[in-house]
């Protein structure tokens, strides 16, 4: 699941988003909050995690570079301070990767 402005960002972190869900976003920029449902006990594949990393460097303000910084956690570990921005929050214990902007969604 992609969040597409700063509203659906909150939208889909705080009221879709399940706390054993994996939530990633590109690293000091801003754009899109990207969420893989939990679906079983399993963890979550490497590459689905790749894809979804991906697609939050292609809907950040690094689309146009080489490589972008993304950074995941479980959606327990994150957290919208009081009175904050739509679409800003902390995270905490996250693991950062570096992939290409790539866009997996078809007719977006």
């Amino acid at each position: 699941l992609v969040g597409k402005n700063s509203k659906s960002n909150d939208e889909l972190t705080l009221r879709i988003a399940s706390k054993d869900d994996l939530w990633l976003h590109a690293q000091g920029l801003s754009g899109s909050h990207v969420v893989i449902k939990k679906k079983n006990a399993l963890p979550y594949p490497h590459h689905i995690i790749e894809k979804a990393a991906e697609l939050a460097a292609y809907y950040s303000k690094g689309k146009n570079s080489s490589l972008v910084p993304v950074v995941y956690t479980f959606k327990k570990y994150v957290r919208k301070p009081s009175k904050s921005a739509a679409g800003a929050v902390i995270i905490e214990r996250e693991q950062m990767m570096m992939v290409e902007p790539i866009n997996h969604l078809k007719n977006n």
